[in-house]
């Protein structure tokens, strides 16, 4: 086999293996995305949950100090 052939089998290897990489490179680009929004989705939900909960604390105590203020 020429050097010639060996150098370009070669390339073709390099390049078959660069395409493969960018490939599965692609693919966990897309799942990271997903999860991205996924634990976006996530965090909103949690902040309101948070904001909820305090919302009820909130009330809880005003309901507490009329209770108090009415003894």
């Amino acid at each position: 086999m020429a050097v010639a052939e060996k150098l370009i089998q070669s390339l073709e290897k390099k390049i078959s293996d660069l395409i493969e990489l960018s490939n599965e490179l692609n693919r966990e680009n897309r799942q990271l995305k997903l999860r991205t929004a996924e634990l976006q989705r996530e965090r909103k939900e949690l902040l309101e949950r948070q904001r909820q909960a305090g919302d009820f604390i909130n009330g809880s105590l005003e309901r507490l100090r009329k209770i108090e203020g009415g003894l």
